[in-house]
């Protein structure tokens, strides 16, 4: 059974928890505007020669790949099907679908599946690097891309993590893409 001085030191020691929070709180509170910078989280990866942010919000899941279902008459980019915790989830090859001929193939085995609303669809991945936190200042805008090309507007903007450049990726813009949604008419 716990002595008397144990326990009052428990409870000394659960009491002064919420006040350091309420501390911290304050600080906060009295911090200019420009230190309270909204701050994002981001999963960085690699699919062949291709360095991706993915902003955590956006992911409704990352791991090792299971085997994927080819399914027939599909563009090559459609890399098939996998079940995932019962979901039936399509997996995509995002180099192929950008047409970036001349880059590395990628043949990694880890996934991630991006989620805007209620769908989703996998990319396969080569690398999971890890997650970043990053402030909205350190973005840094590119420059315009072709607007004609196949990743006009899917990449606007890209991080500094160590000495490399990852591409933020808009997942909204890359779910909605034409290519994606209606692949039978936009071409293979």
């Amino acid at each position: 059974m716990s002595s008397a001085p144990e326990l009052k030191n428990l409870i000394r020691h659960i009491d002064s928890q919420p006040v350091e929070v309420i501390d911290e709180e304050v600080m906060t509170a009295r911090q200019p505007a420009a230190d309270r910078e909204e701050m994002n989280r981001y999963v960085v990866v690699e699919i062949g020669a291709l360095h991706l942010a993915i902003a955590i919000d956006d992911l409704a899941e990352v791991g090792p790949l299971p085997t994927i279902t080819a399914l027939p008459n599909l563009p090559a980019w459609i890399l098939g099907i996998v079940n995932i915790r019962s979901e039936i989830v399509s997996i995509v090859d995002f180099v192929g679908f950008l047409g970036m001929s001349g880059r590395a193939i990628c043949n990694g085995n880890r996934f991630a599946i991006l989620r805007h609303k209620k769908q989703k669809i996998g990319l396969r991945l080569d690398r999971i690097i890890g997650t970043v936190n990053k402030a909205v200042s350190e973005k840094q805008l590119l420059e315009p891309v072709d607007r004609n090309s196949l990743h006009a507007g899917l990449v606007t903007s890209g991080l500094l993590v160590g000495k490399k450049l990852y591409y933020i990726l808009s997942v909204k813009r890359f779910l909605s893409a034409s290519r994606l949604v209606d692949y039978n008419n936009t071409g293979k």
